[in-house]
């Protein structure tokens, strides 16, 4: 019974992604082709299980560098640069690590807008954690914001163990919220704060 109900959950949200006009957010796991620029990014994030807190700064057009600490676990450095910036006609291409004493991830991310301006794809794969590839999409529901409602996002991903998706709402352009599900690991949550300077 567990099991149909998460494929009417996948299901509903591929339905909704394929048919709903929007402009799509970062994925909740997996990197993307974009860079924080001149901003300082701070997450926090429960997922599969564990909880993980991070913060990511542009300090240099198209080079971001942070930490990532996960609960119980590693402490990460994280290092972000683009290589291509996405365009009409090509995508956003970037290349990132996140390094610790005992063990090194790294990844080439591609993102780009999908016909829709509100759709977007993004594809990572490396070696270390993302060995496995990621792949995910991003869409928009609301690209403006009406009172106090957020603006908010549906997502999808292959985070290289298994397939996440939910809802992202944006309060604001410094604050936002994930809500979804690790289909088979319950309840993924996050809030992550962008400060421009």
């Amino acid at each position: 019974m567990q099991k149909i109900s998460f494929t009417i959950v996948l299901l509903s949200i591929f339905f909704v992604v394929l048919t709903t006009p929007a402009i799509a957010s970062k994925v909740l796991v997996m990197p993307t082709g974009d860079v924080p620029v001149e901003t300082l990014e701070m997450d926090f994030l429960y997922h599969r299980g564990l909880n993980s807190l991070g913060a990511q700064i542009g300090f240099y057009p198209g080079l971001s560098a942070g930490l990532r600490q996960d609960f119980g676990g590693q402490l990460y450095a994280t290092v972000k640069a683009a290589i291509i910036e996405e365009t009409q006609n090509r995508p956003a291409f970037a290349l990132g690590g996140e390094l610790s004493v005992n063990r090194t991830h790294l990844y080439a991310a591609v993102s780009k807008q999908l016909g829709n301006p509100s759709l977007r794809g993004h594809v990572a794969f490396g070696l270390g954690r993302y060995s496995r590839g990621m792949a995910g999409m991003t869409l928009m529901l609301n690209p403006v914001k009406v009172n106090n409602a957020p603006t908010t996002s549906l997502f999808m991903e292959y985070d290289g163990q298994g397939i996440n998706g939910g809802l992202i709402a944006r309060f604001s352009p410094e604050l936002k919220a994930n809500l979804g599900i690790a289909f088979g690991h319950g309840l993924s949550a996050g809030l992550n704060y962008k400060v421009a300077f």
